[in-house]
């Protein structure tokens, strides 16, 4: 592990400030992407019908002994035309519903039958907007740092390292799972 290291520490040891700021960019520039995606490019709006539908089940201990079982947290749809969602509580009936996606990449904004909107558990709702919403702050800030820094000691070039790749890590472990 030890090897690993060294060698990330000396590639950005040369250049830091140039090489860091290239390394950073590409998840912000792809994050600003995304959301330029959700907030600013127009909707789609489709009807689709559902096709495949799962439950969410949760693990959990009852009344602190070592039993587990499972409880039922929301569920999980699939959509003729592959569009992917989850909703918290709410099982959706009606098979044809209407929906709301973005035009790059598809992501369901909304979800409403005939009848209601469903609140819905999935996209940028929930966990994946405060994991964005972090991981962006976090990027922009030692960028900023960086940049208005002028030298840069070993220590602070190592934690502005390493914090970052580990928020790269949970960025792209949150857009996989997403």
């Amino acid at each position: 592990m030890s090897v690993v290291i060294d060698r990330i520490s000396l590639f950005f040891k040369k250049g830091f400030k140039k090489k860091f700021v290239i390394f950073i960019t590409i998840p912000l520039a792809s994050s600003v992407i995304f959301l330029a995606d959700f907030f600013l490019l127009p909707e789609i709006h489709k009807t689709d019908v559902i096709t495949k539908i799962g439950i969410v089940k949760i693990p959990q201990n009852v009344g602190g002994t070592s039993v587990r079982t499972t409880r039922n947290s929301g569920y999980r749809y699939t959509t003729a035309t592959n569009l992917k969602f989850a909703t918290p509580t709410t099982r959706i009936k009606s098979p044809e519903i209407q929906v709301t996606i973005t035009p790059l990449f598809k992501t369901v904004k909304a979800v409403s039958t005939t009848k209601k909107k469903i609140n819905l558990a999935s996209g940028f709702n929930g966990l994946n907007k405060v994991l964005m919403l972090l991981c962006n702050i976090g990027m922009v800030s030692s960028i900023l740092y960086v940049l208005l820094t002028k030298e840069i000691t070993e220590n602070a070039r190592l934690n502005l390292l390493f914090l970052n790749m580990c928020t790269l890590a949970v960025w792209i472990y949150a857009l996989i799972l997403y």
